[in-house]
């Protein structure tokens, strides 16, 4: 049966529904502005809006189809590449927006909107970096155990853990953005019941002129069709080359040696994660040795070698070699761990270790090295965490580290490196046309790489304190009376953005 309505009556209701909502909307309208209100520098809050709902629509669509759709098709890398084009220019807009209001002095009568935008450009930036570290590729990796240096930094890695993806996966799409709501919405609402903050000097000659809406929607629809433009021809440049993600399986494959040396590492306690100190307001402290926090807690001997060779003992039903070394006494244990260390640290044979009965630590890390050949070692890891999700990728990125593969060896090669600003990075490039923002950041991780005493907590502290005399600067005396001084004003309040100040000028002429 039908529904009895033609298709005039139901084109009729949408018709209606999408009036009532234009009408929601025009209830928020700021329907009277400055007449140098209609210029863009002056809309630029409007457009940033505009981004956020393209970023929240091609979000929605990549989080609906997964991470491999995104990685890895077509259709996704598309999607992504006008996603990340949105975020660049979102930034880009959002740094323009708030020179603007530092340009006007703004923030002397809005103090409250000032702190707000500064802690949302935050939020943005840390929004962006989060974003990034959700690619599946060797970037992604590097990124992620770079961040966690960060926030170990700041004592916080065990509850913001950038290298579990499931992690960042909730800040990126739940966390940062719900935050980020709130604060715009707060901003939106005193911006709307006070309207454009008006000029502090008393020689900008204005008047109060209607918002021109129009305009600003034009303007919206040509920076949508630019950013899906963007999204569709550099896309398929800017994302390749794409390196995937590195795992154990390949890493034993490439290097079948050193991930046999880096088992016995981790078996004796020694390797990166295991001895990993990191430079804290309270000293030193390794995060992955938090037994209270079974999220970052990482004992590198159960993970790396007993549970994954007690998983292949019970799929084999072959000899336990394992068991047959720890019934040995300590100072055989720690002579036949040497000796295998030393073993596959000369370039030592896979294939010849399986049959040294003699040392049977070495014939366990060659059996492991196989089995991680087969692609079933990175099953085990996952099952390992503690949520037993694939998501969360601490174990492998830990592993990958250890082995040295994202610092010294592919990441190097891949420009991945400090040296080469690759804090953040989008791609393998050594050059870097997105993130240019954060090329700050970028230089002082480089800077700091090459003095032996710089921490990843003064790159911290530096940031930090960057944003707290941001936030503060209302209140600061001197530095907030710097825009008058440098009369950066006259960037926004002039003849090309106020119709009086061009009559004016044209009467002078005259």
């Amino acid at each position: 049966m039908g529904s009895g309505q033609g298709p005039e009556e139901r084109g009729s209701r949408f018709r209606d529904a999408f009036k009532d909502l234009g009408e929601v909307f025009r209830m928020f309208y700021i329907e009277t502005v400055p007449s140098y209100g209609n210029s863009f520098w002056f809309q630029i809050g409007f457009y940033i809006v505009v981004l956020a709902i393209v970023l929240a629509v091609t979000g929605a669509i990549m989080m609906f189809f997964g991470p491999y759709w995104w990685n890895y098709s077509v259709a996704g890398m598309y999607v992504s590449q006008i996603h990340f084009w949105a975020a660049e220019i979102l930034v880009t807009l959002l740094i323009a927006h708030a020179f603007v209001n530092f340009s006007t002095k703004a923030y002397a009568k809005r103090k409250d909107m000032w702190v707000l935008g500064v802690i949302m450009l935050l939020f943005v930036l840390l929004e962006y970096a989060f974003g990034i570290g959700l690619n599946n590729n060797i970037v992604s990796q590097y990124n992620d155990k770079s961040a966690a240096g960060l926030w170990n930094a700041l004592s916080v890695g065990w509850f913001v853990n950038p290298e579990n993806f499931g992690a960042v996966l909730g800040w990126h799409t739940i966390v940062v953005p719900g935050i980020l709501m709130l604060l715009a919405g707060a901003h939106f609402m005193l911006a709307w019941r006070r309207g454009l903050a008006k000029p502090h000097r008393p020689e900008i000659r204005y008047s109060m002129v209607k918002a021109n809406h129009r305009k600003m929607f034009i303007g919206a629809g040509v920076l949508v069709v630019v950013v899906v433009a963007m999204g569709l021809v550099l896309g398929p440049l800017w994302a390749y080359p794409f390196i995937p993600a590195l795992n154990a399986q390949w890493a034993a494959q490439h290097y079948p040696d050193l991930f046999a040396a880096t088992l016995l590492e981790e078996y004796n306690y020694t390797s990166g994660t295991a001895t990993y100190a990191k430079f804290t307001v309270f000293g030193y402290v390794n995060p992955y040795s938090y037994k209270w926090d079974n999220i970052t807690y990482v004992d590198t001997r159960e993970v790396y070698v007993v549970k994954p060779y007690e998983m292949l003992i019970n799929m084999t039903n072959g000899t336990n070699y394992l068991a047959e070394f720890q019934a040995e006494p300590p100072s055989v244990q720690l002579e036949q761990l040497n000796a295998a260390y030393n073993y596959f640290s000369n370039n030592g044979s896979i294939t010849a270790a399986l049959h040294n009965a003699s040392n049977p630590i070495e014939v366990v890390a060659a059996q492991l090295t196989l089995m991680a050949q087969s692609g079933l070692y990175d099953g085990g890891l996952t099952q390992e965490t503690w949520d037993h999700s694939s998501l969360d990728q601490l174990y492998e990125i830990r592993l990958i580290t250890d082995l040295g593969l994202l610092e010294a060896i592919e990441g190097f090669k891949y420009h991945l490196h400090e040296y080469f600003m690759g804090m953040i990075k989008f791609n393998v490039e050594p050059w870097q046309i997105g993130s240019y923002w954060l090329a700050p950041y970028d230089a002082l991780e480089a800077w700091g790489d090459h003095i032996p005493w710089w921490h990843d907590l003064y790159n911290a502290s530096v940031a930090l304190a960057f944003f707290i005399i941001l936030i503060l600067l209302p209140w600061i005396p001197g530095l907030r009376n710097l825009p008058d001084y440098l009369r950066l004003y006259k960037i926004f309040w002039n003849r090309y953005t106020i119709p009086e100040m061009r009559r004016q000028e044209a009467r002078k002429g005259k």
